[in-house]
């Protein structure tokens, strides 16, 4: 059994855990006073409180609401972790029986959520035999509201959603960053990615529009010219060339290492500083109280949570310069309503996934 260090626990008020995960999911301190149905000098307090126990700022006011440090965006995924543990103790049995129900969930998500959560949705379904089965439909960060306007979407999982109100509830899953895959050995690029070596090799684009995305935004304020050899609108369209081809992508890091292993690619870290974000699952306000909702949601953070773990192996493996992973093998939350978080550059106008 883990030793809890009991005298650690006494220093910290779990209130403040609260405080921190609404500022973090709301980037304002007058929404996360409303949700904690406090007022904003509380939260203020709390805030200064929490920053002289962890020893850092924390947030940041800016123009577009509190910005998180990067010490907050490493303690964000352990602060979700131990509250989405403390509110499962609290919670009472679902009433959903997902042995014998024949319900299909339909979930909205972009494809690089999708190659990552879909197969674990399932194979964990299976290997529990539960009676449910899932049905996956494409969506993203702008276009969301579209999708749960469909009475027949349960919820949907996207980064950084934009224009977020009072009629929908959210829980960050995950933070994440971004990872260059290519296949190291057959192109003879180096692991980790030198800096020269990926400003010299042609690239992969992926963007809403298929025209522009931030990591054209970021080379241009250098006066880097890129080189891009083509562009996709979807994650899943660039495998096939990464494969066979000469290029190398920027991908998000949870969905690049999924595609790694499928095709023994190669992932290392971005030899140019990239931005991190967020993964939100959001659903209507209304189905807060319904069972199967409930269960789903459950379900989802429970076959996410490695991704944390992941995450913080990540930051450790950026801090270090070593590689996340080489050649991949072939084998085998507390929540809350409304808010409008914000996202760097590019993917704030709705490039999700422009890179």
């Amino acid at each position: 059994m883990a030793m809890i260090n009991v005298a650690n626990i006494n220093k910290l008020d779990m209130n403040l855990l609260l405080v921190f995960h609404c500022l973090m999911t709301e980037r304002s301190v007058t929404r996360a006073a409303a949700i904690l149905h406090v007022t904003q000098g509380a939260v203020s307090s709390a805030l200064n409180r929490l920053r002289h126990h962890f020893g850092d700022d924390l947030f940041a006011r800016s123009g577009v609401g509190m910005v998180p440090t990067r010490r907050a965006l490493e303690l964000s995924p352990k602060v979700t972790e131990a509250l989405t543990a403390i509110s499962g103790l609290t919670g009472g049995p679902s009433g959903f029986a997902a042995e014998t129900s024949h319900r299909i969930f339909n979930i909205a998500l972009s494809d690089d959520i999708e190659g990552y959560v879909s197969p674990k949705l399932v194979s964990e379904a299976r290997a529990r035999d539960l009676g449910v089965s899932f049905a996956f439909h494409q969506t993203n960060s702008l276009l969301w509201k579209q999708a749960l306007a469909d009475p027949d979407t349960d919820l949907v999982l996207c980064s950084e959603p934009k224009e977020m109100t009072s009629q929908y509830s959210s829980q960050v899953l995950f933070s994440s960053s971004y990872s260059c895959l290519y296949d190291g050995p057959r192109l003879k690029l180096p692991n980790p990615m030198t800096r020269e070596a990926y400003l010299s090799h042609d690239h992969v684009r992926i963007a809403f529009d298929g025209r522009r995305g931030f990591v054209d935004d970021l080379l241009e304020r250098e006066g880097i010219p890129r080189r891009v050899s083509a562009s996709f609108t979807h994650f899943a369209g660039v495998l096939p060339l990464l494969a066979a081809g000469d290029a190398i992508a920027t991908l998000p890091t949870f969905v690049a290492e999924t595609y790694a292993k499928l095709a023994r690619l190669t992932v290392s870290p971005v030899p140019i500083h990239v931005p991190a974000f967020r993964i939100f699952m959001i659903w209507k306000i209304e189905r807060n109280e319904d069972v199967n909702n409930q269960w789903l949601r459950r379900f989802i953070v429970e076959m996410t949570q490695e991704l944390q773990s992941g995450v913080r192996k990540e930051a450790d493996a950026r801090k270090t310069g070593r590689p996340r992973s080489s050649r991949a093998p072939s084998a085998a939350v507390p929540e809350r309503a409304g808010g409008t978080p914000a996202r760097e550059s590019s993917l704030m106008t709705g490039r999700r996934g422009g890179r």
